[in-house]
């Protein structure tokens, strides 16, 4: 259920528009490992009509289920922020070289039916961490005996570490060394 704006319409007599949206989060066509306790995502959209293009403002409030990348438990991010996105009537030349502007320059192509479900979506997306962490100091899953390390702290590591080194040899040096004595 896409919602759409009639752009020229709108701000055929306005220089702006405010609006408040509730767009349901199932309805924005987000990957399925998406999901969020809060049924809907509240927008306030503010859009200034320019000579190019539009200048939107988008507010989003909502939260999002994750799965921690490092213990792999599953935790609640917040989605509360802030995007401003200029929306150019004009398409950028093919060779052209990208400026600083242009990386909050989206094209669009039918001012009448503009998709802010789409832009919605986009932004969650743009928003979202590609290795999401319940907390910065989550201390991950052992890789040896795959306890969570945040609920067990395991010495598996230390006893992976002690068995390997380099001096674990003189360890069984002087182990042999000593029963030759007794």
């Amino acid at each position: 259920m896409p919602v759409f704006i009639n752009l020229k319409n709108e701000l055929k007599n306005e220089d702006f528009i405010e609006r408040e949206f509730s767009i349901p989060f199932n309805s924005l066509g987000l990957p399925e490992e998406y999901s969020s306790e809060k049924e809907n995502v509240d927008v306030h959209l503010y859009i200034i009509k320019e000579k190019d293009g539009y200048l939107v403002s988008l507010t989003v409030n909502s939260d999002i289920q994750l799965e921690c990348s490092r213990c792999l438990e599953s935790f609640n991010m917040d989605l509360n922020g802030t995007s401003n996105i200029f929306l150019s009537k004009r398409k950028l030349i093919g060779d052209s070289e990208l400026h600083e502007k242009d990386l909050i320059m989206e094209y669009l192509e039918d001012e009448e039916h503009f998709n802010l479900s789409e832009l919605l979506r986009e932004e969650i997306l743009v928003q979202t961490p590609m290795k999401p962490l319940c907390d910065e100091k989550c201390k991950g899953i052992c890789p040896v005996c795959g306890s969570n390390r945040n609920e067990n702290q395991c010495i598996c590591e230390e006893k992976l570490k002690r068995k390997e080194s380099p001096f674990a040899k003189l360890k069984t040096l002087i182990e042999k060394k000593e029963t030759k004595k007794n």
